[in-house]
C-alpha cells in the first residue's frame, strides 16, 4: 500500500543536503515496510536488523568512523555498499546504542551514503544518550490515514476530488459511498496489516483476530521498556485509556488503590512507545497553542481508532447496518478518530501536537473537542453526532477569542452557516491541508467575521 511518506523518500534519494533519516513511531505502523520500499529506488538495498542480528553491533565498538563501520559490514554481509547506489536501512536500531550515535558522524562525514533507521522502541534509548540536534531528520509514521485508505483501496479520485472540492456539498450518492468508506475504515483503523488484509479479502472477522494479535504484541512488550513492579501499572493505563476516550483523563479512574505518580509514569511509557498520544489543554490565546497548555490537564488517545474498539469489545453489529459512527459508544470513537486524523495530516517532519480548550465556570462552562492552528489561525473543532444543536461552547469560543471561523465535524455533508463549517469525517485531510480555502469558499462570511 503506498503511503504519504514515500513521496517524501523519493524526494531525499536526490537532495544533496540530506540527512540520515529516523524513522519513529509506534510498533506494527509500517517503519520497515516504509525503508523497504524506499529501497527499490536504489540499486542495492542492505538491511541490517540489530535485534535479530546483536553481533553486528560489534561493528560500532571503538572509532564511529562511518567509512570504516560501511566497509566491515560490507565484507561481513558479502554485500555491496555504494555512496549514491545504496540504501542502508538500521531497523531496530535501539538495540544498538553506537549505531544511534553514528548516524550523526554519517551526516558529517559520509553524507553521499543514503541511511535510513528506525526502532519501535526508540524512545526509551533516546533518552537515555546525547542526541545530535541538527544532524538527523526525523520522521514520524502513523498508522494510514482515510486518505491513505482511500488511495490504499483504489480510489484516489474520490481523495483527490475532496482536496479540490472547495468545501461545498458533495451530491448525495458521493456522501454516502464516502461516509460508508469511512465506516469501513472506522471499523478496521489503520494499522497496515489490517487494512490490507481486509482490502484484499473483505473478511471483518479475520482482521479482528489480526487486531487481537497487534493488542498482545503491544502488551508482551511491556516488559522492555519498564521494570518488572511497573508492567501492572503499564497494564491497568492500557485498558484504561480506550474507557476514558473523550474524557480529561483521570488516575482515578484507573484505579483509586495506586498512587498517581505510579500511573503517571505508566501512562508516559506508553506514550513514548507511541501507542498513546495527549491532548493537552490549552488557554489557546495565541499561536503556539503549546505555549499556553497546562500539563496538568490532558485527554489521551489511542494509537488506532479500530484497536481501540477492539479493546473495548465493541459490537460492530449496528455500525454494519448504520454507517454513522457518531453513535459509536457515546461519540467517544468519533472524537478519538478525528483527533487522530488531525495528528495524521499534520507536518510528518515534526513531533505532533494536538491541543483541546475548557472554561470552567459557574453556569458558563464550555468545551471544545480541539483547537488547531490551520493557517496561522486558532480554529474550534467540534465532533457532533447530531444534525441540530446550538453549539454553545463553539459560539463561547469564537466570541472570546475572535475567530474568523469554527468547525463542527459530523456524518454530514459539507455546509457553511453562521461562521461554522460543518466538515464530513470524510474531509478533514481537506480541512488540515486547504483551511485557507473557507475564506475562498465564503468570503461574504470571513468578511462579516
Amino acid at each position: 500500500m503506498k503511503r504519504d511518506v514515500l513521496d517524501y523518500l523519493k524526494e531525499w534519494k536526490t537532495d544533496p543536503k540530506k540527512k540520515p533519516i529516523l524513522l519513529r513511531g509506534a510498533r506494527q505502523v509500517g517503519k520497515s515496510w516504509l525503508a523497504r520500499e524506499a529501497g527499490k529506488e536504489f540499486e542495492n538495498f542492505v538491511e541490517i536488523n540489530f535485534e535479530k542480528n546483536p553481533e553486528l553491533c560489534s561493528f560500532f565498538a571503538g572509532n564511529l568512523d562511518p567509512e570504516r563501520i560501511t566497509n566491515n559490514l560490507s565484507n561481513y554481509l558479502r554485500q555491496k555498499i555504494m555512496p549514491g547506489k545504496t540504501l542502508l536501512f538500521f531497523d531496530e536500531i535501539q538495540s544498538c546504542p553506537r549505531a544511534i550515535l553514528a548516524l550523526r558522524y554519517f551526516y558529517e562525514d559520509y553524507p553521499q551514503l543514503h541511511v535510513i533507521s528506525a526502532g519501535s522502541l526508540l524512545e526509551f534509548e533516546l533518552r537515555k544518550i546525547s542526541f545530535p540536534v541538527g544532524r538527523v531528520q526525523f520522521i514520524y509514521v502513523y498508522p494510514l490515514s482515510f486518505a491513505e485508505y482511500l488511495t490504499a483501496a483504489g480510489k484516489h479520485n474520490l481523495r483527490e476530488m475532496l482536496l479540490e472540492n472547495n468545501f461545498e456539498p458533495l451530491p448525495e450518492a458521493l456522501h454516502n459511498q464516502l461516509n460508508r468508506e469511512m465506516r469501513n475504515y472506522t471499523l478496521i483503523g489503520g494499522m497496515p496489516e489490517v487494512a490490507a488484509n481486509f482490502l484484499e479479502h473483505g473478511e471483518l472477522a479475520k482482521c479482528l483476530n489480526i487486531q487481537t494479535g497487534l493488542i498482545e504484541t503491544y502488551r508482551s512488550d511491556f516488559h522492555k521498556y519498564a521494570r518488572r513492579h511497573q508492567v501492572k501499572y503499564i497494564r491497568k493505563v492500557f485498558e484504561a485509556v480506550p474507557v476514558q476516550l473523550g474524557n480529561k483523563f483521570k488516575y482515578a479512574n484507573v484505579s483509586r488503590d495506586i498512587k498517581s505518580r505510579e500511573l503517571g509514569d505508566a501512562l508516559e511509557m506508553l506514550e513514548m512507545a507511541g501507542i498513546v498520544y495527549k491532548v493537552y489543554h490549552s488557554s489557546a490565546n495565541g499561536i503556539p497553542l503549546r505555549a499556553e497548555m497546562d500539563e496538568k490537564k490532558f485527554k489521551v488517545l489511542f494509537v488506532d481508532v479500530g484497536l481501540a474498539q477492539r479493546l473495548l469489545k465493541a459490537d460492530h453489529k449496528p455500525l454494519l447496518l448504520d454507517p454513522d459512527i457518531s453513535r459509536i459508544n457515546d461519540g467517544a470513537i468519533a472524537e478519538l478518530l478525528t483527533g487522530l486524523e488531525l495528528i495524521a495530516y499534520q507536518n510528518f517532519r515534526e513531533k505532533p501536537g494536538i491541543y483541546y480548550w475548557h472554561r470552567e465556570a459557574r453556569a458558563s462552562n464550555a468545551e471544545i473537542d480541539y483547537a488547531a492552528s490551520m493557517g496561522g489561525r486558532i480554529v474550534p473543532i467540534e465532533v457532533k453526532s447530531g444534525s441540530k444543536g446550538k453549539m454553545r461552547s463553539l459560539q463561547v469560543f469564537m466570541e472570546s477569542k475572535k475567530s474568523r471561523f469554527g468547525v463542527k465535524v459530523s456524518g454530514f455533508n459539507f455546509s457553511f452557516f453562521e461562521n461554522v463549517l460543518t466538515v464530513p469525517f470524510y474531509g478533514l485531510e481537506a480541512l488540515m491541508k486547504r483551511a485557507d480555502g473557507v475564506r475562498a469558499a465564503h468570503p461574504a462570511h470571513d468578511e462579516q467575521a
